[in-house]
């Protein structure tokens, strides 16, 4: 069993531990748009997430009884949490010598490792669209995020309806560079990008300024590192957001940090568990973005 000791963390020995450099993580993107639930403590062990199917009017004739009675139906989403965690031994002459400043960042650390985790588990989500993915792995294009918008706009009755709005849209950051230099002119004079004289104006002077695209076509655009590339492409994808949208995150227990003592070892053990589960509550509110990630050079 690996502890983490003074010859492993000899680095931040000599320094206040607030001053040693973390590894920078991925923040929450995901976590915040999709449709999040608490389940309630002993109230089973999965979620369920009904949706009715639809039926059908007919015309009618004057004084004539209705004859063909619909029957209604639903379909179950079934989202079971399962427990996530992780571990960190701290000997405790290891916390001595650093006035148990070192608990605290260890503490952090496994903090974001828990939010990496379940930020990839939703993102993991965005490649189960029932919808043909858009792009192949080739470069993004307004014209595939338009399409994205449509797909779920027009989503027929049988296989769910419209998706609700707001949507969104989230794509790792590689990707979204070349929505960047769709926005933004690349020489001076260009105007192929709907600038003038090669100063771009309008939502392009935003890109330029902030290198944040902010809106397309309505939707929110969000960048997320924790969306994994497989070669030079990555999978992100438009989606309907919020609550009875198409992405679920069922919480049984929030995760929190807790503290072992093994006095054999001298050591603490500190130990983060939390319960989730993740889902779609219909694939067909989600469209796939297949895009070229390729590393900026």
């Amino acid at each position: 069993m690996a502890i983490t000791n003074n010859s492993v963390l000899a680095d931040t020995i000599p320094t206040v531990i607030e001053e040693a450099r973390y590894t920078e993580q991925f923040k929450e993107v995901l976590s915040k748009l999709v449709w999040r639930i608490t389940k309630a403590k002993g109230d089973g062990s999965t979620v369920n997430l009904p949706y009715f199917g639809t039926v059908s009017a007919n015309n009618l004739t004057d004084g004539i009884d209705m004859v063909n009675p619909q029957s209604m139906s639903d379909t179950n989403v079934v989202i079971t949490p399962g427990e996530v965690g992780a571990q960190i031994l701290l000997s405790w002459k290891l916390a001595r010598d650093n006035q148990e400043d070192v608990i605290r960042a260890a503490g952090r650390i496994l903090g974001e490792a828990m939010v990496v985790k379940r930020e990839s588990d939703l993102a993991g989500q965005l490649d189960d669209s029932s919808h043909t993915p858009m792009g192949g792995g080739g470069t993004l294009t307004l014209g595939m995020i338009a399409a994205s918008w449509a797909t779920l706009s027009g989503n027929p009755l049988s296989s769910g309806g419209p998706a609700p709005k707001p949507y969104v849209m989230v794509h790792h950051p590689f990707t979204l560079l070349d929505m960047v230099d769709v926005f933004t002119p690349t020489n001076t004079g260009d105007t192929t990008t709907g600038t003038a004289g090669g100063f771009p104006t309008g939502m392009g002077d935003d890109v330029l300024k902030n290198y944040q695209i902010g809106k397309i076509f309505g939707m929110d655009v969000y960048e997320s590192g924790n969306i994994s590339t497989s070669g030079d492409a990555a999978k992100g994808g438009v989606f309907a957001s919020g609550r009875g949208g198409a992405l679920v995150l069922a919480t049984s227990k929030e995760w929190e940090v807790l503290p072992d003592d093994d006095p054999s070892r001298r050591a603490t053990e500190l130990n983060v568990v939390g319960e989730y589960g993740v889902g779609e509550y219909l694939a067909n509110w989600i469209v796939e973005l297949n895009n070229d990630a390729t590393a900026p050079a």
